[in-house]
C-alpha cells in the first residue's frame, strides 16, 4: 500500500532520517533494547561522550531490569510503572560500585548525587521513548518517573569555608617545580575548568593585552563547555610562567606534557594553517560514524593536541594530588576544587560584581544588564590580584628560584 500512495521508505532509507516520524505498531522493547535505541539517539544528537555519559548512569537500571523477579513483573520496557521506579531506586541505594569501573578495585556505595542523576537518566530515556515522534512506547502511556521519585541533589552549605585559601595556595607554589608551575600555577590563579585548561593554544595567550582566549580560536572545534567565548586577564606575575609555557612556539598546546615539556619548537606546528592541515588530515583518517556531532570533533581536535604533546586533564589531576602532597596539604582536592575556591575568592574576598564574576567564570546569563552596561573586566580582575597580593608575591619568588624569567 505504501508503494502504491508513494510513501513507501526503504529500511536504508528511513535510518538516514527521511522518516521523521515514526509509524506502525509500537515494538515490544525490553529494557535493554529501549537502552540500546536510546543510546544510539544520543550517540547520533550529542556525541560520544554525552552518549557515555548516559550509558554509565543506566548500566545500574540495566542491571536491577534483568534480576529475575523484575523480568517477571516487567518484562518489557511498556510494563514500566511507578512500583518498577521505586524499587529501582531501593536497589540503587544498596547497589555498590566502583570508582574508576576495575571490577578488581574496592567497591562503595552510589552516592546520592550520583542516584539521582541515575534516575534522571530513566525518567529521560521514558520520556523520549513516549514521544509521539520516536513511537518507542505505546500512545497514552504516562511516565511514572517524576520528580518526587527523582528527588533531589543535596545542596551545599553557603557557609562553607573556602577548601584551598590563599594560604594554602601559597604552599602549593613553593612546592612546584618548573613543570608544574607551567601546567598547574594558571589553575592556582584563575578560575579555568581543567577542560578549559586543557584546550588552551598558544595562540590563546595574549601578552599585549594579558588575556587568555576561551573559544575565540578555532570556535568550531574548542569550544568551552557552556560555549561562551570569553577572555580572562592574568596578572603580571603569571607572565613569564606564561611565556615558558609558550618556549618559543608559534602554534601548538599552550600546555604541555612533562616528557616533551623540554623539546624544541620544530616538534610543533609552525604556523595555525599547519595546525589546520593536521586536523582536516585527522578528520579524514577517523573512522565511519565517529565523528556526528561537534562535541565529536572537539574530542578529535583534543585528541589531536595530546598526540601533539598537549596535558590531559588525568594527567594534570594525578600531578595536583602529588603536588598537595609535597605541600603537606589534606588529600581529596582536585583540579575542581581549585577552580571553586579562586572563584569563592574573587567572591567574598575581592567582592568582584556579579556581572564580571558571572562572565569570568565563564558561565552565561540572561540578565537584562548584558544589553546595557558593558563589562570592565581587567577593573574587577584587578581587585581580586589586589587581594592575592601574598600569593603572587609568592609566584614571584619561586619564578625567581627556578629561574623563569619573563624573557
Amino acid at each position: 500500500a505504501e508503494m502504491d500512495d508513494g510513501t513507501y521508505l526503504s529500511p536504508s532509507d528511513a535510518a538516514k532520517g527521511q522518516r521523521l516520524l515514526a509509524r506502525g505498531p509500537t515494538p515490544r522493547y525490553t529494557f535493554r533494547q529501549l537502552a540500546g535505541e536510546f543510546l544510539a539517539s544520543k550517540r547520533k544528537q550529542m556525541g560520544s561522550q554525552t552518549a557515555g555519559d548516559y550509558r554509565s548512569r543506566l548500566l545500574p537500571l540495566l542491571a536491577f531490569a534483568e534480576l529475575p523477579d523484575s523480568k517477571r513483573r516487567w518484562p518489557l520496557a511498556a510494563s514500566i510503572d511507578s512500583d518498577f521506579a521505586l524499587e529501582a531506586k531501593a536497589f540503587l541505594f544498596a547497589h555498590r560500585t566502583t570508582a574508576n569501573g576495575r571490577p578488581g578495585a574496592t567497591t562503595r556505595p552510589l552516592s546520592t548525587r550520583q542516584i539521582v542523576n541515575v534516575l534522571q537518566a530513566l525518567r529521560t530515556m521514558l520520556g523520549w521513548a513516549a514521544s509521539p515522534a520516536n513511537g518507542r512506547l505505546p500512545a497514552g502511556w504516562v511516565n511514572p518517573v517524576g520528580r518526587g521519585t527523582v528527588g533531589t541533589v543535596p545542596s551545599k552549605d553557603p557557609h562553607r569555608s573556602d577548601p584551598l585559601p590563599v594560604g594554602d595556595r601559597i604552599r602549593l607554589v613553593r612546592a612546584m617545580n618548573v613543570w608544574q608551575m607551567c601546567a598547574l600555577l594558571p589553575s592556582v590563579l584563575l578560575p579555568m575548568r581543567p577542560d578549559e585548561a586543557i584546550g588552551l593554544l598558544v595562540e590563546d595567550a595574549d601578552f599585549g593585552r594579558g588575556e587568555l582566549l576561551f573559544g575565540t580560536n578555532w570556535p568550531d572545534v574548542n569550544f568551552t563547555k557552556k560555549k561562551v567565548a570569553f577572555r580572562l586577564p592574568f596578572p603580571e606575575e603569571l607572565k613569564p610562567v606564561l611565556r615558558a609555557c609558550v618556549g618559543g612556539r608559534t602554534e601548538g598546546p599552550l600546555l604541555r606534557n612533562r616528557r616533551i615539556f623540554s623539546a624544541g619548537p620544530d616538534l610543533f606546528p609552525t604556523t595555525s594553517e599547519d595546525l589546520k592541515a593536521r586536523f582536516a588530515a585527522k578528520l579524514l583518517s577517523a573512522k565511519p560514524g565517529a565523528v556526528q556531532t561537534a562535541h565529536d570533533r572537539k574530542r578529535l581536535f583534543r585528541r589531536m593536541l595530546g598526540e601533539l604533546g598537549g596535558v590531559s586533564g588525568d594527567v594534570l589531576n594525578r600531578e595536583f594530588k602529588k603536588l598537595l602532597a609535597a605541600a603537606g596539604l589534606a588529600a581529596g582536592a582536585t583540579l575542581y576544587t581549585l577552580r571553586s575556591s579562586v572563584t569563592t575568592t574573587m567572591s567574598t574576598g575581592a567582592k568582584l560584581a556579579h556581572l564580571e564574576l558571572t562572565y569570568l567564570t565563564s558561565h552565561s546569563t540572561g540578565d537584562i544588564l548584558n544589553r546595557y552596561t558593558s563589562l570592565d573586566i581587567h577593573g574587577e580582575m584587578i581587585k581580586y590580584f589586589d587581594f592575592i597580593a601574598p600569593l603572587l608575591d609568592a609566584v614571584a619568588v619561586r619564578c625567581r628560584e627556578l629561574g623563569i624569567t619573563a624573557g
